[in-house]
């Protein structure tokens, strides 16, 4: 049996903004509160491959959508949590009919010293009854 990412594979074109840096208000200890911090994304996103046409820029997913979308995410006012802000990216990023599944990986370089950062990876699929081939 193929697994999800092979049959993602075969119906999709695999959209992927690496490490999108940006600051943000994050983080749940109080030291965190105090301001902004660096945090970087990566987004990977599935688009479901229309066959038979010659594509124009007008049909197809305009990748400049991630990076709106997770500006405006971190920019919407204070997250507690890697996962939640993943998870808003995640829900704002499917709302595009044209997605079958989206990976979103969150880095905070800061919140280990001895690390190079502290990550996050949320993985999520449209459910089967709206995916079309």
């Amino acid at each position: 049996m193929p697994s999800i990412f092979e049959m993602l594979a075969l119906h999709c074109r695999k959209i992927t903004l690496n490490d999108y840096r940006t600051k943000m208000r994050i983080g749940a200890y109080d030291h965190e509160r105090l301001g902004t911090q660096p945090v970087s994304v990566t987004a990977e996103v599935w688009v479901k491959l229309s066959f038979g046409q010659e594509h124009r820029l007008s049909d197809v997913y305009d990748y400049a959508a991630i990076a709106q979308i997770i500006e405006r995410t971190a920019s919407a006012g204070h997250i507690d949590l890697q996962e939640d802000f993943a998870d808003r990216i995640i829900s704002a990023l499917m709302k595009d009919p044209r997605v079958a599944a989206v990976r979103v990986r969150t880095a905070k370089p800061m919140a280990c010293e001895a690390a190079e950062s502290v990550a996050v990876e949320t993985f999520r699929l449209q459910p089967l009854n709206q995916q079309h081939p």
